[in-house]
């Protein structure tokens, strides 16, 4: 949208960030720490923010040698050329991970233990990148929750609007600069202004049907992340004449169940080695073969004579067992034995081959399953697809059973070309001006996503694109705002220290690592010889069966043994640390 004299800013801000997901938690949080007064915005309600670092392991990536861990990644890049202006700088940085994570959150990271020699152990230097945490466990949100956390210390300076459209970029005719945003809030069109710059944070296409279409060439892949990922990032990049990139790549954790849910379950469920042990394979859409069941999952690529590729998904692929399978999975012991008698609830069961074909509109089934039998039983080899043979077992005569699945995406890497300042480049190479680009949209990956990586860039790309927008820029004219003090216009983040009272030896503390993303705050009274004489739950959301029983158990026991020395609650460990955490802050300012 082309800036004219009939635009009346409604409000202005140094810096505009649009997405609050994990890298523009990190913009945010950097624009701030340069001063800069940020707004913060993302279509999502409250508890939906975090776009796909919500439901990320929290990994990030580290290596200590520059030469081997570059080989490595470009080796992953094959047969795509690569940016060497891009990939150069963000492996420095990856170097520098465990630095960062000391330095911006007082953390120690410590390794994961995972995959030490390599998502991709073929090629050069494979172990030259491993995988670091800053959090206790993975996919608990933990990782997010700290994001935020450096968000919801800043609230004196970022302001953060929720369920709210950015409908365009505002750009000036002449320079091309980036001028401000027009946006749909609480069903009011407004004009806000960022004097300093405007960060695209807003995610991949995850969850638009029709871009996955055109750009990945699918007709169904179940996002396993945000639903709130639907490209917005891209049409707005788009019409400010930024150049596309990466729109190819997207990655996978393999099959999801089929049951029709924008969001289906256990995204994980091909690397249960349990499950695909014995009479058991995945059929595609004729009923056939069509990757190794056994191979690990590599973020949805598979080998493939002598490369490893996106597999091309099918339209409605099931997993087919026979009896013998079916009761050894019943009967399964692994860790994964929970899911998978879950998984089994939803299975087609048929008494022939001929007949379980017809329920499942996979014509050459039969056909496929003597196929199977006659490399158990004859060959004594998976000749086509290299399966270990230890892990196949031949057909019996039945029942057998088709359990519907779909393959998933994880995340998708296109969005405007940037450069090393994480400045938005144009059709013709130039920077667009005041526009920045964080996370995964338009992230350097062209191919073979590793994991790990995208944490990792979403802290890189999240500090320098924070940083660079809160630069004070030359000025084209003077913001004029018509509507700075509209009620609609306040922030939505209003949980502060500054909302609560505190008298003589009080002090508040919050936390914002509990279960719901709603903070734990307290208040903490001492009596005159600095003893805690009382703790007051002020706010939380904490759930009521686990949560809402832990905080009282906790409160008498900190007061009894006047400590905050004791131990989790069983069942509510996520709850009892935060709790605690608030405690121990509220105990210190009383006691300053």
């Amino acid at each position: 949208m082309i800036y004219n004299s009939k635009i009346k800013w409604d409000k202005a801000y140094d810096v505009i960030i649009i997405g609050f997901g994990g890298a523009g938690a990190s913009a945010a949080r950097f624009a701030a720490d340069k001063n800069a007064k940020v707004l913060l915005i993302d279509s999502a309600p409250e508890e939906h923010i975090g776009g796909n670092t919500r439901y990320a392991g929290g990994a990030f990536a580290w290596g200590d040698n520059f030469e081997k861990l570059k080989d490595y990644y470009v080796q992953t890049y094959y047969p795509f050329k690569y940016d060497p202006e891009g990939l150069n700088p963000f492996v420095r940085n990856v170097l520098q991970m465990k630095d960062y994570s000391k330095k911006y959150f007082g953390i120690d990271a410590v390794a994961t233990g995972r995959r030490p020699n390599g998502e991709y152990p073929e090629y050069r230097n494979g172990d030259a990148m491993q995988s670091q945490s800053l959090t206790q466990g993975m996919y608990n949100g933990g990782f997010w929750k700290l994001l935020r956390s450096k968000v919801f210390e800043r609230l004196n300076l970022i302001d953060v609007w929720y369920k709210t459209d950015v409908l365009n970029l505002i750009q000036d005719a002449e320079s091309k600069t980036v001028l401000g945003i027009k946006v749909k809030r609480q069903n009011q069109v407004r004009y806000i202004a960022a004097k300093n710059g405007v960060v695209l944070s807003c995610g991949g296409y995850e969850n638009n049907q029709d871009m996955i279409q055109t750009y990945l060439g699918e007709g169904s892949l179940a996002p396993i992340g945000t639903l709130y990922n639907k490209g917005r990032g891209i049409d707005l990049a788009s019409e400010v004449g930024a150049r596309l990139w990466h729109m190819s790549n997207y990655d996978s954790h393999g099959l999801s169940l089929r049951n029709n849910d924008l969001r289906e379950k256990y995204a994980y469920m091909i690397n249960w080695p349990s499950l695909f042990n014995g009479s058991i394979f995945v059929a595609g859409d004729d009923g056939t073969r069509y990757f190794r069941e056994d191979e690990e999952d590599r973020h949805g690529y598979k080998y493939n004579h002598g490369n490893w590729i996106m597999i091309p998904s099918q339209n409605h692929p099931h997993i087919i067992l026979d009896q013998t399978q079916f009761d050894q999975l019943n009967n399964d012991q692994s860790k994964n034995a929970k899911d998978i008698k879950d998984l089994l609830s939803y299975a087609i069961e048929a008494q022939s081959l001929e007949e379980l074909s017809k329920k499942i509109d996979a014509p050459m089934l039969k056909q496929a399953v003597s196929d199977y039998n006659f490399l158990t039983d004859q060959v004594k080899r998976d000749m086509f697809l290299n399966r270990d043979l230890k892990t196949m077992r031949s057909f019996d005569d039945g029942p057998y059973y088709a359990i519907p699945v779909r393959h998933n995406i994880l995340h998708t890497h296109g969005g405007a070309k940037r450069n090393a300042k994480c400045e938005v480049i144009d059709l013709e190479g130039n920077v667009i001006p005041d526009l920045y680009e964080a996370g995964e949209l338009g992230d350097i990956f062209a191919t073979k996503y590793i994991g790990a990586n995208s944490i990792a860039d979403l802290l890189i790309s999240g500090k320098i694109a924070g940083e660079n927008a809160a630069e004070p820029k030359r000025k084209i004219f003077e913001f004029e705002t018509i509507n700075s003090d509209a009620k609609e216009l306040e922030s939505d983040a209003k949980i502060s220290e500054l909302d609560f009272a505190v008298g003589k030896n009080q002090g508040l503390g919050i936390s914002t690592n509990g279960i719901s993303d709603q903070p734990i705050v307290v208040r903490v009274t001492l009596n005159n010889n600095k003893k805690i004489k009382g703790i007051e739950t002020l706010s939380h959301n904490e759930t009521a069966s686990l949560g809402g029983k832990a905080i009282p158990l906790l409160t008498r026991e900190i007061i009894e043994k006047q400590s905050t020395d004791v131990d989790a609650i069983s069942g509510a460990s996520v709850t009892s640390r935060a709790f605690v955490d608030a405690v121990k802050s509220a105990c210190k300012k009383a006691n300053a």
